[in-house]
């Protein structure tokens, strides 16, 4: 019998919670998933702290570009709390904690963070950008480090694409890239963390069992 995915929390339970807060981020734990996806990024003085946008206003009590702001001069996020840094939420009992860069560069501060807090082993980082990912696991060849794909750069690739890649890099395509070429997938299912999805049922009909699954709920 074929061990069960992580269900990792997209950025926290982010179906009933403000997203990458600490509240979505306890939330996922307290529901009982495994760990939960996030977004890091530094501030002007090199914070590592966890936002997805550029623009802090669609989830802070004002606005303005993040890297441009000092961390003592970043506004609360609209529920009230501070705007997390990655050493708080690494203080969290997740089992996996995938930490997605962000733009670049910013890997060297959240490689900092990861092991400053002792985390190493229960973190996942990854990026759209090739090069973030690849400087990191330069830097240090112990951390666990995967490629990010959007849905049609995924359904692109290829299987000898796939096999030119380094063995120890994990994959991060879409559920949906996924479904529509299972057999491209599957050798990998091991070092898959897979995304897009509302809830892991979602993921239930695949022909084989990947390593996380990242979901908005449950």
């Amino acid at each position: 019998m074929s061990q069960r995915p992580l269900i990792l929390g997209h950025r926290g339970l982010s179906s009933r919670h403000l997203e990458n807060s600490m509240e979505s981020f306890r939330a996922a734990l307290a529901a009982g998933m495994d760990g939960f996806e996030l977004d890091v990024q530094p501030t002007r003085d090199g914070v590592c702290v966890v936002l997805h946008d550029d623009d802090l206003g669609r989830m802070a009590l004002g606005s303005g570009l993040l890297r441009k702001m000092k961390a003592a001069e970043l506004p609360p996020l609209k529920n009230g709390e501070p705007l997390p840094r990655l050493a708080d939420v690494l203080d969290l009992p997740a089992k996996l904690v995938n930490v997605e860069l962000k733009g670049e560069p910013g890997w060297q501060q959240a490689l900092a963070a990861v092991e400053a807090a002792e985390a190493l082993d229960r973190v996942l980082f990854s990026s759209f950008e090739p090069s973030e990912v690849l400087q990191l696991w330069a830097a240090c060849e112990g951390a666990r480090c995967g490629f990010l794909w959007e849905t049609d750069e995924a359904l692109a690739l290829t299987a000898e694409e796939l096999a030119d890649l380094p063995l120890a890099l994990w994959f991060h395509p879409p559920l949906k890239a996924v479904k529509a070429n299972p057999g491209l997938w599957a050798p990998y299912a091991g070092k898959l963390a897979l995304w897009g999805m509302k809830t892991p049922a979602e993921a239930a009909d695949l022909p084989f069992t990947p390593a996380v699954l990242i979901a908005d709920g449950l």
